[in-house]
């Protein structure tokens, strides 16, 4: 149980450092968008890319937003430093699949197989809160227990992108193998 209260915390205090003290300032909870992107800032800060995957020790870490951002929570990451490189989100028709190192998939998203299916052999972190997203072979689903956002990492899927998650992450979350 550790790890489940652990995954709270460590989203809590990302929210904060992401989006500012004001997100609790006068008691207000933390809207649930914005602990799901504090939650995929954190599953990209242990992640770990190949070198090949980017242009240059310069280049950006691009989140792609397939579908709507959840009250543009991942806009709000756009400029964060994530291991030492800027983070750059692109939307809509800004969005090449073969540019981005991380993908998040909108539940209303449609043609989920084909989106995966499509970054089948890329280096690209797929990331949703669509019901059972990461037994349907996506690498991080975010699901709500109880109130509370906990994730399940499909490991299989991680790997065969050529994607390394850190043993600190596993810890923390709940391992779908397929």
């Amino acid at each position: 149980m550790r790890g489940r209260r652990g995954i709270r915390s460590v989203a809590l205090l990302a929210s904060v450092a992401i989006f500012g003290a004001g997100a609790l300032a006068q008691g207000a909870p933390l809207e649930d968008s914005s602990v799901k992107a504090a939650i995929l800032f954190n599953v990209a800060r242990f992640t770990e890319w190949p070198a090949a995957a980017f242009g240059s020790e310069a280049a950006p870490v691009v989140l792609c937003v397939l579908g709507t951002d959840p009250a543009g929570a991942l806009g709000r990451l756009e400029g964060k430093l994530l291991k030492g490189r800027s983070l750059s989100v692109r939307q809509g028709a800004e969005v090449r699949l073969g540019q981005c190192h991380i993908a998040y998939i909108s539940p209303e998203r449609p043609n989920l197989g084909e989106v995966l299916k499509a970054v089948e052999k890329l280096t690209v972190l797929t990331v949703s809160d669509i019901d059972r997203f990461a037994r349907k072979g996506g690498m991080i689903g975010l699901v709500n227990e109880g109130g509370k956002i906990r994730f399940e990492v499909n490991l299989g899927a991680a790997e065969r992108a050529g994607l390394k998650l850190s043993s600190r992450l596993l810890q923390l979350a709940s391992i779908v193998r397929n």
